[in-house]
């Protein structure tokens, strides 16, 4: 399939609205691998990558644990211990027409 940016939806979502029923990106589907929970499972044949592939890309995060609003202690999140790719719930990873 040719990449056309013009047929990625307008906005931050993988999504948009046409005569009142949703209307999904071409290039948004679901990775069937087996393994991925729901919520690393997005796929954008646009970027060529899923949920998993950004997470894996983005590696280890520092996160911070915080008592009124001060910073008490901090541990390494892994890929896949928390998903910060939200390609699973449409929302854009490509930022093209946003």
């Amino acid at each position: 399939m040719k990449k056309d940016k013009n047929k990625i939806p307008k906005g931050l979502y993988c999504y948009t609205y046409k005569d009142e029923k949703i209307v999904t990106c071409p290039y948004w589907s679901k990775d069937k691998t087996p393994g991925r929970n729901e919520q690393e499972n997005g796929y954008c044949s646009y970027l060529g990558k899923s949920d998993w592939e950004i997470n894996e890309e983005i590696g280890p995060s520092k996160a911070m644990v915080y008592e009124s609003g001060k910073p008490v202690n901090s541990f390494i999140v892994k890929p896949h211990e928390f998903t910060m790719s939200l390609l699973w719930d449409k929302c854009k990873e490509c930022d093209i027409r946003l």
